[in-house]
């Protein structure tokens, strides 16, 4: 299993960073790779499914995203989901007000069926996966709505 960990700071407030980032009809405008929802069962709530393609290198990769929790945490918010299909993964994250900013903190461990996806993911997600989350293109999502 692979691991990835990564934080970033927005400058907006925590309210609207977790009601953007943890809505699943909101996942493709800045998960890079992230297909709209093929198929939803649920409200965004834990216990939430949902269908998806994950294109990794143009090859579109069936995956189902579960929501585990998804939740209001001491001061902030916190979401897990559990992916299965072409990727396994474990995600966790947190949102924590840092003054009129927020601070998004994201946790995976990951599991691709071979070697080469596994470089591919890494590469991926480290140059790529995060680059649309800056902060700066959330407010570009986030004007689109």
């Amino acid at each position: 299993m692979w691991s990835l960990e990564k934080d970033v700071i927005i400058d907006c407030p925590i309210e609207e960073v977790y009601g953007f980032t943890s809505n699943p009809q909101n996942w493709h405008q800045w998960y890079v790779g992230m297909s709209e929802p093929k198929d939803m069962e649920g409200d965004g709530l834990a216990g939430t499914t949902v269908k998806f393609d994950l294109t990794l290198r143009g090859v579109p990769l069936p995956v189902t995203i579960e929501v585990v929790e998804n939740k209001k945490s001491g001061l902030g918010y916190s979401w897990r989901g559990e992916v299965t299909g072409a990727i396994i993964s474990h995600q966790n994250w947190t949102f924590t007000r840092e003054g009129r900013r927020t601070k998004v903190w994201y946790a995976e461990n990951y599991e691709l069926p071979n070697n080469l996806l596994r470089k591919v993911k890494d590469r991926f997600i480290n140059s790529k996966g995060f680059k649309q989350f800056d902060g700066t293109d959330f407010q570009k999502s986030k004007s689109g709505m």
